[in-house]
């Protein structure tokens, strides 16, 4: 039992400093890289109200940039370099 002590909060220790397990963090649109906003800003170029979000998925910073446009809901993850990852849409 006391083997299971020890093994647990490294495992969890672990999996925090790969990477895995970090939270979306909140940033402004100045803390964006130019890259990921030019290429938003090209499909989207007046959308109001934009959330913007880092986050490590796989030891890799993406960002997520939330918004509506035309009453729906949109989800967009960038890597860095301002590539499309992940495309979601909600009405």
């Amino acid at each position: 039992m006391k083997r299971n002590g020890v093994f647990i909060p490294a495992f969890f220790a672990a999996l925090f400093a790969s990477g895995s397990v970090l939270a979306d963090k909140d940033i402004s649109e100045q803390q964006v890289p130019s890259a990921v906003l030019k290429t938003f800003r090209s499909v989207y170029p007046n959308v109001p109200n934009v959330k913007y979000e880092e986050k490590v998925k796989h030891g890799q910073t993406v960002y997520k940039i939330e918004f509506k446009d035309n009453g729906l809901e949109h989800e967009v993850v960038y890597s860095a370099d301002g590539h499309v990852l992940k495309a979601k849409l909600d009405d």
